[in-house]
């Protein structure tokens, strides 16, 4: 008597082993797809609320742009008025145009130095951090506390002059300056000691130091020192809606004897 037991197990086997791994995989594809949609369904609403917030940011710029034109038109005809009359002195003039100047409301020009910072050409290996292949808003705000630290009197970004206001802001995958959409390269001019900027960027634990990583994945940072750089004038808004002059504060009494 023949028996067919065993071929009869062996073809179970046969068919049980395909099918299991074919529905483990299976499971695994819907999960995957599930994750991708889900993704899908986030990315549009995370984008969009950065397009509105954009959008308001530059609609708030245009709005104080517009007030500062009004502003400036008024001092013009303000110090067209003062030089008519003879009452205006010298000092008067100079006084009015130091604030001005220390407002960043003037173009300047003097030494100093430029230092351009690149994003890196290179894409990022399966196993690298995409974060230090491209320049951030913080390391634009590090170089720029590094400039008035080491004595720097004007600084501009790809042109836009910073002043007491300004922000440096990261909104997606845009930096923010003034309000003001930026792309790189990123110029930034500082007019001061050339050598003495140039020293501290470069000092151990400096500003090119804290690069070393980026620098490392192709991000470049060139350091230039001028004779002459020039920065324009500060072209945003200076008009103050809540803050008012304080009154001093009142003398204080002599001790007594």
């Amino acid at each position: 008597m023949i028996s067919v037991e065993p071929s009869t197990t062996t073809s179970r086997v046969n068919w049980q082993l395909p099918v299991g791994i074919a529905c483990i995989l299976l499971g695994v594809l819907v999960a995957v797809q599930f994750k991708v949609q889900q993704r899908r369904v986030k990315e549009p609403t995370e984008m969009g609320d950065l397009r509105v917030q954009l959008k308001l940011t530059e609609s708030e710029r245009n709005k104080m742009s517009a007030e500062l034109q009004e502003a400036r038109n008024r001092l013009v005809d303000l110090e067209k008025a003062l030089s008519d009359g003879q009452n205006v002195t010298r000092t008067t003039r100079e006084e009015i145009e130091r604030a001005r100047l220390e407002a960043g409301l003037l173009p300047l020009k003097g030494p100093g130095v430029v230092v351009k910072l690149t994003d890196s050409s290179r894409r990022p290996l399966p196993d690298d951090d995409p974060y230090f292949y491209i320049v951030h808003d913080v390391d634009l705000q590090a170089l720029v506390n590094e400039l008035w630290a080491s004595g720097a009197e004007a600084v501009a970004v790809n042109e836009q002059r910073l002043v007491t206001r300004t922000s440096i802001r990261c909104v997606g995958p845009t930096i923010l300056v003034n309000a003001v959409r930026l792309a790189p390269p990123y110029e930034v001019k500082a007019i001061g000691n050339a050598q003495d900027i140039y020293t501290a960027l470069n000092m151990p634990g400096g500003f090119l130091q804290s690069m070393d990583m980026q620098r490392a994945m192709g991000v470049e940072v060139k350091i230039s020192k001028l004779d002459e750089v020039q920065v324009p004038a500060f072209n945003g808004s200076l008009v103050y809606r809540y803050a008012e002059p304080a009154p001093p504060p009142p003398p204080e009494s002599p001790p007594e004897p």
